[in-house]
């Protein structure tokens, strides 16, 4: 797939999990040379602190007669304060590495996906698991045992199996809460959290699954109805 100069794209600055919104900002490819770009800067602009993190960028691909989004991940690796357009125009642009490959994209990526129990995906917290309620590539909710209390905005390790293969992911605890059936208040708590730095693998992994989750959830329930 590729991606070229003049092509107009979507930066997704920031994902706020506990809100559920998504920072969107329009922008332009000026330049391409291998994995970095020169992209216009966006407006409100991208803030300085975001360098070296990454972002994700997506585009509309119109080939083959059908209009699709696709997107890939980018680190920021310099602010440009002048980038030349032409001897006249000076603009202020960013520098972004490619950090990912292409996959397909929408919003829906990140919405939480309330999956079965045998769904394919585990969560363990320092060797325990918990029970998932749900699940975006974002961010979980989910049960666990009260022994293990967490607190808002601590960061905790956890490892996410997706069909086995392991992933060792930061989290920040976003909320901590009880459940609402007083039989079970004694002994199990709830917690949200929102992935850390999540490695492009992990993404694109986790993404597939939950889309293919979701596909059969939606099989088995057309297949009821009939």
């Amino acid at each position: 797939m590729n991606i070229r100069p003049g092509l107009n794209i979507n930066i997704i600055v920031n994902i706020d999990h506990m809100r559920e919104t998504v920072d969107v900002g329009n922008s332009i490819i000026h330049e391409v040379a291998g994995d970095r770009m020169i992209v216009a800067q966006t407006d409100p602009p991208i803030s300085r602190t975001r360098m070296g993190k990454e972002l994700f960028v997506t585009f509309l691909d119109r080939s083959g007669g059908k209009v699709r989004r696709f997107g890939f991940p980018a680190i920021v690796v310099e602010f440009i304060k002048e980038f030349e357009l032409s001897s006249s125009l000076k603009v202020r642009a960013l520098t972004l590495r490619k950090a990912g490959d292409f996959e397909e994209y929408n919003l829906r990526m990140f919405y939480r996906l309330e999956p079965p129990t045998d769904c394919g995906i585990r969560i363990t917290v320092e060797g325990k698991g918990v029970s998932i309620i749900d699940i975006s590539i974002g961010g979980v909710k989910f049960s666990h045992e009260k022994i293990h209390p967490f607190e808002i905005n601590e960061t905790v390790k956890l490892t996410v199996s997706v069909e086995d293969v392991p992933y060792v992911v930061e989290a920040k605890v976003l909320r901590v809460w009880e459940p609402e059936n007083e039989r079970i208040r004694k002994t199990v708590a709830l917690a949200s959290v929102q992935f850390i730095d999540v490695e492009a693998r992990l993404k694109n992994v986790l993404a597939q699954k939950i889309r293919d989750i979701e596909r059969e959830m939606r099989y088995k329930e057309v297949n009821i109805t009939r």
